[in-house]
């Protein structure tokens, strides 16, 4: 599966997956609205709207920031 690695997904691996997966991602017509279901719910595992985990996350943090700011 592209857009979800397998258990024991070594890095290597995991990154030629990610890329493919956000290459499809780039040119979805709903890209924006599955990253913000994804951040919204949040999920924890998959590349989302073109962001793995950790991009997800700083996404996240950013956003509860500008909020708070506001």
């Amino acid at each position: 599966m592209i857009f979800f690695g397998p258990d024991g997904e070594r890095q290597p691996e995991r990154d030629v997956r990610e890329r493919q997966a956000k290459a499809i991602c780039a040119s979805c017509p709903v890209r924006v609205d599955c990253l913000n279901y994804a951040v919204a719910r949040p999920e924890k595992y998959g590349t989302w709207g073109g962001l793995n985990e950790d991009e997800r996350s700083a996404e996240r943090r950013r956003r509860m920031r500008r909020a708070n700011a506001a």
